[in-house]
């Protein structure tokens, strides 16, 4: 749960730069986007803390 908990603020952040550089029109299907990153995050933050 924390490592979940800690991907959605990362997301929230990568969704800021995004809108911050105009670039958030160009990672395609943001419905499917940014659940991909928290995910992503998620197992980093799990693989970095626990293996």
């Amino acid at each position: 749960m924390l490592c979940l908990s800690i991907a959605v603020v990362l997301a929230f952040v990568v969704r800021y730069l995004l809108a911050r550089w105009h670039l958030e029109s160009e990672v395609g299907p943001v419905a499917l986007f940014y659940p991909s990153v928290v995910v992503l995050f998620t197992s980093l933050l799990w693989l970095i803390f626990f293996r």
